[in-house]
């Protein structure tokens, strides 16, 4: 299956919404997080599918902000342990046998 990213929402009954968005990127995909401006936000972009994070108050971010901050840092470098940690599994593993012979 090649990259895509895709956005759904659901409407409840009651009028309440959920916005769920999947990026499954490729090398087009645009990671942006600037440092020494006035306001902290990071962005990721693919396949017309934006996503941004930023405190709720960008040039003055509050202690609940860092700690949200720490939890989203923490939480991509368990992704990107799981990851690598995947692709080596499936970088060593042991081709399938061909048995159609």
């Amino acid at each position: 299956m090649g990259a895509y990213s895709y956005t759904t929402v659901r409407v409840e009954p009651d009028g309440s919404a959920a916005v769920h968005v999947s990026l499954h990127p490729d090398a087009s995909v645009s990671v942006l997080a600037g440092t020494g401006y006035d306001r902290a936000q990071i962005s990721v972009s693919h396949a017309r599918a934006d996503v941004t994070f930023c405190p709720t108050n960008p040039t003055a971010p509050t202690s609940s902000d860092v700690r949200i901050a720490r939890q989203l840092a923490e939480s991509f470098a368990t992704y990107a342990a799981e990851v690598e940690r995947l692709h080596i599994e499936n970088c060593t593993a042991e081709p399938a046998e061909d048995t159609a012979a």
